[in-house]
């Protein structure tokens, strides 16, 4: 069996003048199913949202922002973003909660949360920090969210002023620097 070839498409003129049809994809897939966005909006909000600053609306849109951020990535990846997803929702029973993690109220996930930061078992706070890294770079992503936080944008003029500006040497200058020091 290992020797055998498979069939070679037919050579005919009407074969080969046949146009090939590529395959693109256009990333147009969802990753987070509908069991999942719950989990997902539950983590936003304790992560963003403790007190109810950030309208719902905003946190339903932002699980669409992340389900199109993570879905172009590579099928493991996504794999892995899920699993981990599914093993927050389902971390509460490690604590002899017996609630998954969106039933929890926003304090009690943020105290959740918390804890898993803590854990000494070392996969626990990787669950936590590898959304908490995602989730940021999205959310503070939009300009709102940037101008609540304090950040200038695009008038950002400060870091011009604290750092001296040095030109560029070119390397006929810099030899002529160097004969210089050595004499």
């Amino acid at each position: 069996m290992a020797g055998l070839a498979s069939p070679s498409p037919p050579t005919t003129p009407a074969a080969r003048s046949t146009p090939v049809a590529l395959l693109t994809k256009d990333f147009a897939r969802s990753t987070l199913s509908v069991r999942h966005r719950p989990v997902l909006r539950a983590l936003a909000e304790a992560m963003f949202s403790p007190d109810g600053e950030v309208q719902p609306e905003r946190l339903d849109a932002f699980v669409e922002e992340v389900d199109g951020f993570i879905s172009p990535a590579s099928k493991t990846l996504r794999f892995g973003l899920v699993v981990m997803l599914v093993a927050i929702r389902w971390s509460p029973l490690l604590f002899l909660r017996f609630r998954t993690f969106d039933e929890l109220t926003v304090d009690e996930r943020v105290h959740h949360l918390e804890r898993l930061e803590r854990s000494k078992v070392k996969q626990l706070p990787l669950l936590v920090i590898a959304y908490k890294t995602v989730l940021s770079m999205i959310f503070y992503e939009d300009e709102q969210e940037q101008r609540a936080i304090g950040y200038p944008g695009h008038e950002r003029r400060r870091w011009k002023t604290a750092l001296p500006i040095v030109q560029p040497r070119t390397a006929g200058r810099a030899s002529a620097d160097r004969d210089e020091a050595a004499s």
